[in-house]
């Protein structure tokens, strides 16, 4: 039914599986779309909640880059239309009707931040690396920003965002992004704690307190953001610095706009 992800049912619980183990589950058209299908259908289901979390080694390394750096021969107005896609998906997770655990693994990476901001409870693995990796690649967290600012502390959204730096799982915790964090086996065994209190509690209850909670963070402001981020992704992806940050990455050289200290 998806080309990029592994999906189940089991015991009342949707288990996604990111399934793009090769290239660390990055983005892709395919997956943005398979994803926001998911979303939209994951509340049709009898489930009481999803579990998402990566195959492979990496939980996310955010967009295929190879997308990205093609994105330059397309107008500005495919761009935006592309840029809304990725906006919808992660907006048709924040408004399932069914709460998301998520599990992170080693690298979450870009917009991969944007799917630990859609989660209600976020779950990550000791060794874990966050990164807000765009403004390293002349590039911009557009698109997730407002996802991530409903997540985590403004103040840490500030500094990783503006420096690019890689942080722990344990700064993710202490700035909202994640719940939990401990070895693979102590995750997986909150996660079963987890499943065990979605199963004790009226599911259509736990739906309205999503759907309340939602409304009280004014979910529909997205909107008034959405285009605004669009249009900032889409001229950065073809502007000469963004895709210099893009081959640069490839070919394993410096970027002109990267100073090198002596």
């Amino acid at each position: 039914m998806y080309e990029t992800l592994i999906v189940e049912e089991k015991d009342y619980i949707l288990y996604v599986g990111l399934n793009r183990p090769e290239c660390r589950n990055a983005f892709n058209p395919q997956m943005i779309e398979d994803l926001t299908n998911f979303f939209l259908t994951a509340n049709k289901s009898s489930a009481r909640a999803i579990y998402l979390y990566g195959q492979g080694k990496a939980f996310c390394s955010g967009a295929d880059l190879n997308w990205m750096k093609s994105m330059k021969d397309f107008s500005e107005e495919e761009n935006i239309q592309d840029a809304l896609q990725l906006f919808n998906m992660f907006k048709a997770g924040l408004s399932c009707k069914l709460p998301i655990i998520g599990h992170f693994h080693k690298y979450v990476m870009g917009g991969a931040i944007g799917l630990a901001s859609i989660c209600d409870i976020a779950l990550a693995e000791t060794d874990t690396n966050f990164c807000f990796s765009e403004v390293l690649l002349g590039l911009a967290p557009a698109v997730i920003s407002p996802f991530v600012l409903n997540k985590m502390q403004k103040s840490f959204v500030r500094q990783y965002t503006l420096t690019g730096e890689q942080f722990s799982e344990n700064i993710a915790m202490k700035s909202g992004l994640i719940q939990f964090c401990g070895s693979k086996q102590e995750v997986k065994d909150y996660a079963k704690i987890l499943f065990t209190q979605f199963k004790k509690a009226e599911p259509n209850a736990v739906k309205k307190t999503k759907k309340l909670l939602q409304h009280i963070q004014n979910i529909n402001e997205l909107e008034d953001i959405k285009y605004e981020a669009a249009r900032i992704i889409a001229s950065l992806r073809v502007s000469k610095e963004g895709q210099e940050g893009l081959e640069a990455f490839f070919n394993q050289s410096i970027p002109e706009w990267k100073i090198i200290e002596e």
